[in-house]
C-alpha cells in the first residue's frame, strides 16, 4: 500500500496566505481608529477584543466569537461549499451600537472581474458592513474603467466592495494600503484616506 502524501500547496497559494497575517494586523489598526468609544475600566462589561479579526481561509469550522455575530445558516451552508473569506471579523464602533461584520478577501495576484465577484458574494451572503477586496498586485487600469464606467460593472461592485492594493513594508510590521482615486467616492470615508491621487 502506498502512503497519501498531501499535494503542496501552489506557490500563489503559499504567497496569499503569508499576507494574512500581515493584511489582518494592518486592519486591526484601521478599524481601531473607527471605534468611538470603549467601555470603561472595571465596567461591568465583559471584555471582547474590538476590532476583532480572524483568519479564516480553509476553515472547517469557524471560532465561537464568529459564530456568536454571524448568522449560523450561512455557516451551514458555507462548510458545504468548502468555502469562506480569507478574513473575518467585526468592529463595534461603540457599546451601545450594533456590530457591524466585516468579510475580506485576499489575492496576491492582479484584480479580476471574478475575484470582485467572490468578494461581493461574500458581502452578500453575510450581510457584512465592510466587504473588501485586497490584492498585493492592485487593480488594471481597465478594470478600474469597466466597474466605474459599465453598468454591468457597477452592478458587480455596487458601490459596497472595497478594492484595495496592499504594499508590503519589509521594513516595518506593517504594510500600507492603497485604493484608486476613481473609487474615492464608492468607499466608506474610513477608508477614503487611502485613496491616492
Amino acid at each position: 500500500m502506498s502512503s497519501q502524501t498531501e499535494k503542496p500547496k501552489p506557490k500563489s497559494r503559499r504567497r496569499e496566505e503569508q499576507l494574512y497575517q500581515p493584511i489582518k494586523d494592518f486592519l486591526g489598526g484601521v478599524f481601531g481608529s473607527y471605534v468611538e468609544e470603549r467601555p470603561l475600566m472595571g465596567a461591568p462589561y465583559s471584555y471582547e477584543e474590538n476590532p476583532y479579526l480572524e483568519i479564516t481561509a480553509n476553515r472547517k469550522v469557524f471560532s465561537e466569537t464568529l459564530k456568536k455575530v454571524f448568522d449560523d445558516e450561512t455557516f451551514r451552508i458555507l462548510s458545504v461549499e468548502k468555502n469562506a473569506p480569507d478574513i473575518m471579523g467585526f468592529v463595534q464602533r461603540k457599546p451601545s451600537s450594533k456590530k457591524e461584520l466585516i468579510t475580506v478577501e485576499v489575492k496576491c495576484t492582479p484584480i479580476r472581474l471574478r475575484d470582485i465577484l467572490q468578494a461581493r458574494f461574500y458581502q452578500d451572503i453575510f450581510k457584512s458592513t465592510f466587504g473588501l477586496l485586497i490584492s498585493s498586485k492592485g487593480i488594471l487600469e481597465e478594470k478600474v474603467r469597466f466597474v466605474l464606467d459599465t453598468d454591468v460593472g457597477r452592478n458587480v461592485i455596487g458601490g459596497n466592495v472595497i478594492i484595495a492594493r496592499f504594499h508590503e513594508n519589509p521594513y516595518q510590521k506593517y504594510g500600507f494600503l492603497e485604493i484608486h482615486p476613481r473609487f474615492m467616492n464608492s468607499v466608506p470615508d474610513l477608508f477614503k484616506k487611502f485613496c491616492k491621487p
